[in-house]
């Protein structure tokens, strides 16, 4: 056997293979690995891979409060020449009180190989010694030789798997930024680069300075938001020398290696006051916390005001359950599933691009306000008895159940619920919709599924309760004419839903665009009403139709400009807060949109009350409203900042800096006026 594997290793060594075995030492295995063979005059990547045993550690190239880096000595044949060490990002190593920098797992340092030799064939002998100092409770110095024969071809051939070993370097981007320092305390302003989503949210950034000594590791570091960026304070340990090299890592788990040098801060890269917390990792405590806000939020949606109109039409549902039986009960897990499919597929949408769109983003179209609209007129005409096509919209508008087409018109009811929803945000929904967004893929669809659950248990429960419970079901009236009085009824709150959502509509398009859609609106009611004013038939299509071509023209009309607030305000604008700020005042921002019913009642109870507007003038407050009826990248990037998905929000600045403070979703004047006064 040893016979064979001699023969094995002298073939490999004839065929010039890098062939490296790893060195073993009693806290670490180490060995030098490279990525290709490497031509004359050509280049390679060496890496030494190092794995400390579990609960041990190495470091980084400024190993923080205590330490020392790894140290490489090389060995090299002629002309033939190794760059210094690449670092892979660190990890953060607080003990008693100190903060080091350094690896707890498989490290990858790199070196880049370049072929000054003659050699055209053949390998090139590579040796290094590294020194390292490995660290538990105790730590223990480790010196490892290793050494590798390295192949040299005509065409470079891929020798080992580099994926992870340049995963693990920080990115390298042009991040225009400046750093200034006074006395002992070290400010970094950074603009955002184009397209970098990371130093938009630094909630939970981290600095690294590259040389040892100039940075307090064990300081804090605060991060403060601005309209194009952001910046850090540190304590410094001493003077420090132009240009101030740094790697930065965001809570995200992406890192890059930043220059900046001495100078005045870039405009817009402060004032905003600190972001709001980075993402909590993954765990399932905080998965099982978020579900059960978010099935709490499903609940409380069913009894904000959005939701009525839809929720009148499974009343009618309720009221003839107990005379239904297993019809009612099947209605309502069709309904059900209904609410769970559109919550899913919300939660796909969202999680894909998350803060681009935000919770409500299908209102922010034209298209789906202008079709909503024509829906929910519709539906109301429906119940007004104004006219019949058969057991499907009969049983969305509350109508018997009857015909193949009961389930899918119960699944569209659930979905339909879920749309018209939208603009209301309930209580504890905020925080877990934030958690699924940014959380994303399993954990989001999860959330989602929860709340939709808490949104569709309701009807489903009593459907349950009244058809399986012999004494609530006795309690139910008889069908009968009663029923039909009540449809009439119920009809009006789906008029004012229709009404609504063209008003929401006439936001979002130019004045034409709503003349186009009252027009639409007439054509449908026309066509629908056709039959019973027993004129000729054939024209009915061509009125539905007519109406559906209409309001697709309305929807194309250009927007409107921001619709007015009836408070004096300023326009929502980072830079104005971070000046307003500077000066010293105080800002309540309120973030608000036409289709979000609850932003609409917080403005008529609050906001346009006298009490509120003498606060913000006794207060000196600058009130600034910003309108999100149609999408707007900077409101969405304010909001996702915020850790919010949607509106409404509303955040208090302070005077004289004060830290930022975000208020609840429905608001009380005299808690508000506390606010503003304090």
């Amino acid at each position: 056997m040893r016979k064979l594997l001699a023969l094995v290793l002298a073939f490999f060594a004839l065929n010039g293979m890098a062939i490296a075995e790893p060195v073993k030492t009693a806290h670490l295995t180490t060995e030098l690995i490279a990525e290709t063979t490497v031509t004359k005059g050509g280049e390679t990547w060496l890496a030494i891979r190092h794995v400390p045993l579990k609960g041990w550690h190495t470091y980084w190239q400024n190993p923080g409060d205590t330490g020392l880096a790894p140290r490489v000595t090389w060995t090299l044949p002629l002309n033939v020449a190794v760059s210094d060490l690449v670092f892979p990002t660190p990890e953060v190593q607080p003990y008693m009180g100190l903060t080091n920098y350094g690896y707890s797992s498989e490290t990858f340092l790199l070196a880049k190989l370049t072929n000054g030799s003659a050699l055209t064939s053949g390998v090139l002998p590579v040796k290094a010694r590294v020194d390292f100092l490995v660290c538990e409770k105790v730590c223990v110095p480790e010196t490892v030789n290793l050494s590798l024969d390295l192949k040299v071809t005509v065409t470079p051939e891929k020798l080992s798997d580099f994926s992870k070993a340049h995963a693990g370097l920080p990115q390298t981007v042009p991040v225009a930024g400046a750093y200034k320092v006074d006395g002992n305390t070290l400010t970094l302003g950074l603009l955002s680069p184009a397209q970098t989503e990371d130093f938009t949210h630094p909630g939970g950034a981290y600095l690294f300075p590259v040389e040892g000594g100039l940075i307090d590791p064990s300081a804090a570091q605060t991060i403060e938001l601005g309209p194009k960026g952001f910046s850090m304070t540190l304590k410094t340990k001493r003077a420090i020398e132009a240009p101030f090299a740094a790697v930065i890592k965001f809570a995200s788990g992406q890192s890059y290696a930043i220059t900046v040098p001495a100078g005045e801060l870039h405009a817009g890269t402060s004032g905003l006051g600190r972001p709001a917390a980075a993402k909590p990792d993954i765990n399932i405590a905080g998965v099982l916390t978020a579900m059960g806000l978010a099935f709490v939020g499903g609940l409380i949606l069913n009894l904000m005001p959005c939701v009525f109109p839809v929720l009148s039409m499974k009343l009618l549902a309720l009221a003839r359950a107990g005379h239904e039986g297993a019809a009612g009960r099947r209605e309502s897990l069709f309904y059900g599933l209904g609410v769970l499919l559109t919550f899913t597929v919300l939660g796909l949408v969202l999680s894909v691009l998350g803060s681009a769109l935000g919770w409500g983003f299908q209102l922010q179209s034209p298209w789906v306000t202008a079709g909503l609209s024509l829906l929910l007129l519709a539906v109301a005409l429906n119940m007004s008895g104004l006219f019949e096509v058969g057991s499907s919209l009969q049983s969305l508008a509350g109508g018997r159940l009857s015909g193949k087409n009961a389930d899918v018109t119960a699944v569209l009811t659930g979905a339909l619920a879920v749309v018209v929803a939208a603009p209301c945000t309930a209580p504890f929904m905020a925080t877990a919709l934030g958690v699924a967004l940014a959380q994303g893929g399993v954990v989001s669809i999860t959330v989602f599924l929860a709340l939709g659950l808490g949104f569709a248990l309701p009807v489903i429960a009593l459907t349950y309760l009244i058809t399986y419970v012999p004494a609530v079901a006795a309690k139910m009236p008889r069908p009968g004419p009663w029923m039909d009085r009540l449809r009439l009824i119920l009809a009006v709150p789906m008029y004012g839903a229709a009404l609504w959502m063209a008003w929401v509509f006439a936001q979002q398009v130019s004045g034409w665009g709503l003349f186009a859609l009252v027009i639409a609106l007439a054509l449908l009611t026309a066509g629908l009403w056709w039959p019973k004013l027993s004129l000729p038939s054939v024209l009915r299509p061509l009125f539905l139709g007519l109406a559906l071509v209409v309001a697709g023209i309305a929807a194309v009309q250009k927007p409107n400009v921001t619709p007015t607030v009836a408070t004096d305000h300023e326009p929502f604008s980072t830079a104005r807060i971070a000046e307003l700020r500077a000066q010293g005042k105080p800002v309540l921002v309120n973030l608000t949109a036409a289709w979000c019913v609850t932003c609409k009642v917080n403005e008529r109870l609050v906001f346009e009350t006298r009490t509120f507007k003498d606060a913000l003038t006794q207060s000196g407050t600058v009130y600034m409203v910003g309108d999100w009826t149609n999408q707007d990248a900077a409101i969405s990037q304010y909001l996702s900042q915020n850790g919010r998905s949607g509106v409404p929000l509303y955040v208090y600045y302070g005077a004289n800096n004060a830290e930022p403070v975000v208020l609840g979703q429905l608001l009380k004047t005299d808690d508000l006026v506390k606010v503003l006064k304090k």
